[in-house]
């Protein structure tokens, strides 16, 4: 079905490529006259260098990023590690805090990647029904509590009780259970810690736009130590709109809006709708969103950084983004060797469940 689809596509696109060259030529060498789609090229240009928000100053972005492990050379806007007197390089980030090591989006799992030295951190946002910002990944409970609901239908008294360990792999080892965290907390406890710090905004209510313009607000240090970053270009847009200061990013991944997973070397992932109709609409949304997303969607936002899926990733598509002046992030990369090609044969940043043997952070 995927590749009846896309031959469906292709031949359109194709079509009309080549009856827009057909046009031009009637219009310029039959009517003599100035074809339309040179007009209107105009004008998409122009709009969108109006509606663009340029990325913020090299000056921030350096100090959130750090060098760009790519090429490594010293910048002076990149600030030194008191520790051992070295600019600071992001090489490693927590996913969730490190997600197979101890429960994901868990207080302690932040700490811990502080004490295995790790310099950078990746959260997810959520709201409750009332609106209290948390950090939890899914939009259901289901999977980490063993419990039912959904989390834009509880409140923050139903949810802050839920023990988010009960289901991890190591849970024998854990003395304690572990809640879901507050926002603040988890920043409270990162930035202390001065680790950087991507949150991943879940939430598709635009409600999150203020909760976020709030927390840089409370925060100031996140200026200089977080990313804001989202699969929803929206969200991203209207908060660099309010706030051009902000680093963000955009992830992506083949296969968004219609399947729940994406592995290049499996099968299909589990469809996202069971209608069968809205499965062939979001089939069309992730074509289309695919080539505006690597066209024009990172210009209008201005991001910093893309976070891609790493079976996406090789050395023309970390040069062609190097170009644009964003840099690539790989998610997310579990296995030692994998770990080792990304970081030595491709020299980008990686995002990872566990921090287990990982020796430079």
């Amino acid at each position: 079905m995927h590749g009846f689809l896309e031959l469906i596509l292709c031949s359109a696109t194709l079509w009309m490529f080549l009856q827009n060259i057909w046009n031009t030529l009637i219009s310029v060498f039959y009517n003599f006259s100035v074809p339309w789609i040179i007009w209107g090229t105009l004008i998409v240009m122009i709009a969108l260098k109006v509606a663009k928000i340029p990325q913020p100053s090299s000056e921030i972005k350096d100090k959130v990023l750090g060098l760009n492990p790519l090429v490594e050379k010293n910048d002076n806007n990149v600030p030194k590690d008191h520790n051992n007197g070295q600019q600071f390089c992001m090489r490693v980030v927590a996913h969730r805090g490190g997600a197979l090591d101890y429960p994901e989006n868990s207080l302690t799992a932040f700490r811990n990647s502080k004490k295995r030295g790790c310099k950078a951190v990746e959260l997810d946002l959520y709201l409750t029904k009332d609106y209290v910002p948390i950090i939890f990944h899914d939009p259901s409970i289901d999977r980490v509590t063993g419990r039912t609901g959904s989390v834009r239908d509880m409140t923050w008294d139903q949810l802050r009780e839920l023990d988010i360990s009960c289901n991890h792999p190591l849970k024998d080892k854990f003395a304690e259970c572990e809640n879901i965290p507050l926002l603040e907390h988890v920043l409270n406890t990162c930035l202390q810690q001065d680790q950087r710090i991507i949150i991943d905004v879940k939430e598709t209510r635009l409600e999150v736009v203020q909760t976020i313009l709030d927390a840089y607000n409370m925060y100031p240090k996140l200026y200089e130590r977080g990313i804001v970053s989202s699969f929803n270009p929206i969200v991203i847009y209207m908060v660099r709109r309010k706030n051009p200061k902000i680093v963000t990013s955009l992830a992506w991944r083949p296969h968004y809006f219609s399947r729940m997973s994406f592995s290049a070397f499996e099968k299909a992932g589990p469809m996202r709708f069971r209608n069968p109709i809205k499965h062939i609409i979001a089939c069309v949304v992730d074509h289309i969103y695919e080539w505006a997303f690597h066209h024009f969607v990172y210009y209008l936002t201005g991001v910093s950084l893309v976070l891609l899926h790493k079976d996406t990733i090789n050395q023309y598509t970390i040069q062609r983004w190097y170009n644009r002046g964003i840099r690539v992030m790989a998610w997310t990369v579990n296995l030692p060797s994998e770990k080792v090609h990304i970081s030595r044969l491709l020299k980008i940043t990686y995002i990872t469940d566990t921090l287990l043997h990982e020796t430079d952070m």
